[in-house]
């Protein structure tokens, strides 16, 4: 049988130009499926990125990029009833991480990923796939692709992988993401922003908010399980509007999305890998949460770099069978080494009211310190008194600790 390419990659997000700017550089045949009009059309994602993976795709991207402002300043929000805790860091010449808009960005590296001279078929929904003859077939609404190597690019829902029966969905293991992008004056030199992390805003949702600084506007978001929803104190489709009167920020609204995203952690990682197939970025799952860090467009570059290495490797062998490669080159990477780093605090984190707990704790203790009676307790009894009415352990509270910093 006779293929359309050497690599068909479904998706035109990060982790797929990746996949195509790095293959097509490998000298390979490459074709890109992007369901929407153009890339980042269907993309959302809170506006982060930190910038080491995508300074190996393209060296000189700091110079080039549309980035929108390098985060200097972390804030951190935790809201208790009536009571609030806030504290900052600050560290102004930082430049690791940056606000992106990414119906901006993406459009921009799909331009460089073409100049490369990487084909990319707009407007083009997968339909089905199946295998035949020694590759994958992809019907689509323009017509039916077949390559001998697919890399399915497609996000959370992995369309491939899906139509291949190789995808188990649990609404415990996917987020809603919610965005508003509104107008704004930033009162910031332009070599300062701020990422700010809410949690308790909104009752009942497992999950939390944020607030990222871009030039002239701010990211406004929740990303909250999907088993959560049904307890939340507003209706889903109102989570970020809400979300953003009780902060108070006020502004034209220039955008909104909504959009899964995965949130599996590192020993709940479904099928990375098949036979003709690789999964990249949140197709794979690759999202990282360690309760300093919410990360996933450094995962989906490097993931989409290391998978148009693996196809040039596998089409040299001309043996599709051997995609357990991808596997290797990713444990060799930073991408599992950081999953696998950050997975006792991202499983404390979604332990059940772990992190509503604690945040009650350190309200209720800072409130008593700062409350002055005849009845003054020390800092440990009063520590002591609050883990008891949550009912937790001396020796819990101590392992859950350790779990925080391993």
């Amino acid at each position: 049988m006779s293929f359309d390419a050497d690599v068909i990659i479904v998706g035109g997000g990060l982790s797929g130009l990746s996949a195509g700017i790095t293959a097509v550089k490998e000298g390979l045949n490459v074709i890109l499926l992007e369901r929407g009009e153009y890339s980042g059309a269907k993309n959302v994602s809170g506006g982060r990125m930190y910038i080491h993976a995508l300074q190996k795709l393209i060296p000189d991207a700091l110079e080039r990029a549309p980035l929108e402002r390098p985060i200097t300043k972390e804030t951190y929000e935790f809201y208790c009833k009536n009571k609030k805790l806030i504290f900052s860091f600050e560290e102004k010449g930082k430049k690791n991480s940056y606000s992106v808009l990414r119906a901006k960005f993406d459009r921009w590296l799909a331009s460089e990923a073409e100049s490369l001279g990487l084909l990319i078929s707009y407007s083009t929904l997968v339909t089905n796939a199946y295998r035949e003859n020694g590759g994958i077939t992809l019907e689509t609404n323009r017509g039916t692709l077949r390559a001998p190597l697919v890399i399915d690019a497609s996000g959370v829902t992995s369309v491939v992988f899906r139509y291949l029966g190789l995808r188990n969905f649990t609404p415990d293991k996917w987020m809603l993401g919610v965005k508003e992008i509104v107008k704004a004056n930033v009162s910031l030199s332009e070599d300062e922003g701020e990422a700010r992390t809410i949690v308790g805003l909104i009752n009942g949702v497992k999950g939390g908010g944020f607030v990222y600084t871009n030039k002239d506007t701010l990211s406004v978001g929740m990303a909250v399980t999907f088993d959560s929803l049904p307890k939340s104190e507003v209706p889903a489709k109102d989570l970020v509007e809400n979300f953003r009167e009780k902060l108070g920020i006020e502004g034209e609204i220039l955008e909104y999305s909504a959009h899964a995203i995965p949130y599996y952690g590192f020993k709940n990682l479904q099928q990375l890998y098949a036979d003709n197939l690789i999964a990249v970025g949140d197709s794979a799952g690759f999202l990282i949460n360690d309760g300093f860090t919410i990360r996933g467009m450094d995962l989906a570059i490097a993931s989409g770099m290391i998978a148009g290495l693996v196809a040039k490797k596998i089409v040299e062998m001309k043996d599709f069978t051997k995609t357990n490669i991808y596997y290797d080159m990713l444990k060799e990477s930073f991408v599992l080494k950081h999953l696998e780093l950050a997975y006792s605090r991202f499983e404390l984190i979604n332990r059940g009211t772990t992190l509503n707990n604690y945040t009650e704790i350190l309200c209720d203790l800072l409130s008593d310190m700062f409350t002055v009676t005849e009845d003054r307790k020390t800092l440990i009894e009063y520590a002591l008194l609050k883990l008891k009415e949550k009912g937790i352990s001396l020796t819990q509270a101590i392992r859950d600790m350790v779990s925080a910093v391993k």
